[in-house]
């Protein structure tokens, strides 16, 4: 069963297309490789990582080789630790307690949008790694398409979860309905919710607060 994406009355929102079965097959086909996949890079990439390192060695006589072995080896570790992230995905999902304002944080940067606007102090209780992936998706959907760019956004605490109202941009990109549909699937699953307003401009986010 595909997640809708709904409005805030729970009619399919007309502003975000729905996702498409094709896409989500495919979505759904990568993942159920990914753990393997994430296996056999990491060692490829630790393999590259020693003969960086003895290439360095061989040439320390030389500055720009030098130079060109460290930022080599800058972007490797950039890349293993993206990938170590992404296996963490593939793990059964446990529920912690974690910022709600550092989940924000981490999700904005890995898609290199800036939230504007005002946030709340809480403590959600979340599966981390999926909860920062979802609001990523989410975030990029809704500031649009570019880099730099600028999200507003406001929190408020409601009841047992906190609410994060974002603004939309106007024109979403084709891909939308696809990150939105793997988003509302993740942010059910962790007892929260999202949805658009009936007029499409805002994206609402629901997490849930610690019980107790």
């Amino acid at each position: 069963m595909i997640l809708d994406h709904l409005d805030e009355e729970g009619k399919p929102c007309s502003v975000h297309a729905p996702g498409t079965l094709d896409e989500l097959m495919v979505l759904a086909v990568v993942g159920s490789r990914a753990a393997g996949f994430h296996h056999d890079v990491a060692s490829k990439l630790q393999g590259l990582m020693m003969a960086l390192d003895e290439i360095g060695e061989l040439g320390q006589s030389d500055p720009a080789l030098t130079r060109a072995t460290e930022a080599a080896l800058d972007s490797l570790r950039e890349v293993l630790a993206q990938l170590n992230g992404n296996r963490a995905l593939t793990k059964p999902p446990t529920r912690t307690a974690v910022a709600f304002r550092e989940i924000v944080a981490r999700a904005s940067e890995r898609v290199y949008v800036a939230l504007g606007g005002e946030l709340v102090d809480a403590t959600i209780e979340v599966h981390g790694p999926t909860t920062i992936h979802a609001l990523s998706l989410a975030f990029d959907v809704a500031a649009g398409p570019g880099r730099g760019r600028t999200l507003p956004a406001t929190a408020r605490l409601d009841g047992t979860h906190v609410e994060l109202r974002l603004g939309c941009a106007p024109s979403p990109q084709s891909n939308s309905g696809e990150s939105l549909a793997v988003a509302t699937f993740v942010l059910t699953r962790d007892r929260g919710s999202l949805h658009c307003t009936a007029d499409g401009k805002h994206l609402v986010l629901r997490l849930p607060l610690v019980a107790g």
